[in-house]
């Protein structure tokens, strides 16, 4: 039994580990500032009042939202230079299919976050001479973002943990490179529950960090 947990293991490849913590939180941040944008320009397409440009991208956000992560990084990375004719990387193929799943999420928090804020305000605002974008830029926006940062923040939790789905193609992550040293060591336990700290910790560390924005944002406004 004093053999069963060998953790010296995992302390032995601390520095390749290490490395692929960092092509994790790499993945992450560039998905997410990518779905932020698509986020963006998804709820601009769905508040449109041209039926040509709202349908798609409707589905675009039912076929995200519907089908699992794991078929869309894989079809991605498969399909997608077919359709482009471009040869794509497996960071690349991760970061793009990860980007247009959270930004379908994205764009449906833009949109309830704008609709929770009550027309009347904009009314209001109309009638003291505010034009349009004025009044969503002072009155709607800065409301809208209070209730906006919890789950916009909350993706970035989300991004952390789905991107150990990069492994499976091949991406030198966290993940991959503790399945390549668990075969080499025959210490899966060891290996799979240290990475699963140090994931539980990542995104207990974002965490926080969502939760002291909340808290300074609703001292703001």
């Amino acid at each position: 039994m004093k053999n069963f947990l060998q953790f010296y293991t995992v302390w032995g490849s601390k520095d390749y580990l290490l490395g692929g913590i960092f092509i994790t939180l790499q993945v992450m941040a560039l998905s997410y500032v990518i779905a932020f944008m698509i986020g963006l320009l998804v709820w601009s397409l769905r508040i449109s009042k041209r039926r040509f440009l709202n349908i798609p991208a409707g589905i675009y956000v039912e076929v995200c939202r519907n089908t699992p992560t794991l078929v869309q990084l894989i079809w991605i990375f498969y399909c997608l230079p077919y359709i482009i004719g471009i040869d794509l990387n497996p960071i690349l193929s991760s970061i793009i299919a990860l980007a247009i799943t959270v930004g379908a999420y994205m764009s449906e928090d833009f949109r309830a976050g704008i609709l929770a804020v009550d027309k009347g305000q904009i009314e209001a605002a109309r009638s003291l001479g505010m034009s349009y974008r004025q009044a969503m830029q002072k009155i709607v926006i800065p409301q809208a973002l209070r209730i906006l940062i919890p789950p916009l923040m909350n993706h970035a939790v989300s991004l952390m943990k789905w991107s150990s789905l990069v492994s499976v193609l091949g991406v030198a992550d966290l993940t991959y490179r503790a399945q390549v040293l668990s075969s080499q060591t025959f210490r899966p336990i060891e290996i799979f529950t240290s990475i699963g700290a140090v994931y539980f910790i990542m995104s207990m560390t974002l965490s926080y960090i969502v939760r002291y924005w909340e808290r300074q944002w609703a001292m703001k406004y």
